[in-house]
């Protein structure tokens, strides 16, 4: 008799003190496989604490009969999957473990061990849905896109599926709602996530964004978009996009949309500078109508010459007036910076000084870090120390600063926090931290 398919879809925990957030890609298959009546559970580490971790999951695994096991990865979650696969598969029998997920889809063949049984690197879930419907049998799995898979004992892997432009389902958000007291972004509250388009259409060197969905930019419909937030009983969505801010008529129709239907949420969304930049009214005032209250603007540097290097095709004098156009229209600026390795000491005070003439309150650090899969990583993969993926998180430093011992450059990159996180926690504090054109502590 042909075993009962039970899924267990994991999202591995890691440090993170910024926010923890919804695990919106595995609400997804949860909800493909609700479609399909297939029992199905999400697992989500970061709603409990690191202690007795194995051994939690283990007994979930036990006590729910799970027999296929799918772990999320990131960047920095690839060296837990791998060894934890390794412990499940010699304390458990019978169970068959995936990896999907953003650095699966980029970097599948890490994931092809002796404890892994799939990795899922095709673009949407139509492979998976025709795996599900047909058993995981070897001869469906044969036929799939995107997979790679162990076959007489070697490796097959099939070549990835066209762009996808839409979801094939609606995400189950049981987990979002049950995990909602621990759900948060610092200082800014809980966040129900939605995602508009998939890639992006620019090319930073640094970001492998770019590289999703075979290269390829696609939106989805956008009045798609405005019944899934009409939907979500949650009074804050963050776009998850790249790039929200791409199409200027696009966005027009999404706000207008949601006046027209009195959709009263708050929203956050990315947002390009050069975009910002050259919107100085009209649209950005209609986002603010809208709901619009935080715009992620991934500004990067505050030279012509660094930009350039992270081939952000934007100007320093691009970043300051987008600065002021959000500002103009009530919009808080969330902006982020990649420290560069080559930093002087003069930069990181120009940083400073940049930061507090432009009277940018929410500030983002990331140290820079060549991810595998990237351009950056082609470019400096000889030059990287201490390359675990527990690292791959943006406070580490994986290639040597050039000007100053790596004690002093951590030191520094600290300090950018020290200078910075005090003002905006008491703003946030007095409940002045979204006033735009407030430059005091209060």
């Amino acid at each position: 008799m042909k075993q009962k398919i039970k899924i267990l879809l994991v999202r591995p925990k890691f440090t993170t003190i910024i926010a923890n957030l919804e695990p919106l890609g595995l609400e997804y298959i949860m909800g493909l496989c609700n479609d399909l009546e297939v029992e199905c559970e999400i697992f989500d580490e970061f709603q409990y604490p690191y202690f007795n971790r194995m051994n939690r999951l283990t007994n979930k695994i036990k006590k729910g009969g799970f027999n296929y096991i799918g772990f999320n990865a990131n960047a920095n979650t690839v060296d837990y999957i791998l060894e934890t696969s390794k412990k499940l598969k010699k304390r458990l029998d019978n169970i068959n473990i995936w990896v999907g997920g953003p650095e699966a889809e980029m970097n599948y063949k890490d994931f092809c061990t002796e404890s892994i049984d799939m990795v899922y690197y095709d673009n949407g879930l139509q492979t998976m849905k025709n795996l599900i419907l047909g058993g995981f049998e070897e001869a469906v799995m044969d036929e799939q896109n995107g997979i790679c898979f162990k076959k007489n004992g070697e490796w097959v892997f099939k070549k990835k599926g066209p762009a996808v432009d839409d979801f094939i389902c609606k995400p189950d958000r049981t987990a979002f709602y049950q995990g909602l007291k621990k759900n948060f972004i610092f200082l800014k509250g809980s966040y129900a996530l939605s995602k508009a388009s998939f890639s992006c259409p620019f090319n930073c060197s640094f970001c492998y964004c770019t590289k999703m969905n075979s290269d390829v930019y696609t939106e989805r419909d956008i009045m798609k978009v405005v019944d899934e937030i009409e939907e979500i009983d949650h009074p804050r969505i963050w776009f998850v996009d790249d790039t929200f801010f791409v199409d200027k008529k696009r966005v027009k129709m999404f706000c207008d949309e949601i006046i027209k239907r009195g959709i009263k949420k708050q929203f956050m969304a990315y947002a390009r500078a050069d975009f910002l930049a050259e919107n100085p009214d009209n649209i950005l005032a209609l986002a603010y109508e809208a709901g619009f209250r935080d715009i992620m603007v991934g500004l990067e540097a505050i030279s012509d010459e660094q930009l350039n290097e992270y081939n952000k095709q934007t100007s320093r004098n691009e970043n300051i007036m987008a600065i002021k156009n959000l500002h103009d229209n009530n919009l808080v600026c969330n902006a982020l910076f990649v420290v560069s390795h080559t930093s002087t000491k003069q930069d990181f005070r120009n940083l400073i000084k940049f930061i507090r003439e432009n009277n940018l309150l929410w500030v983002v650090f990331g140290i820079f870090t060549p991810y595998k899969g990237t351009d950056a990583y082609d470019e400096y993969k000889d030059r990287v120390i201490k390359f675990k993926s527990k690292r791959l998180d943006g406070i580490h430093i994986t290639i040597k600063p050039e000007h100053m011992s790596s004690f002093m450059f951590m030191f520094r990159v600290y300090w950018l926090h020290v200078l910075t996180y005090p003002k905006v926690m008491c703003r946030a504090l007095f409940k002045t931290a979204y006033d735009t054109k407030r430059k005091g502590w209060f």
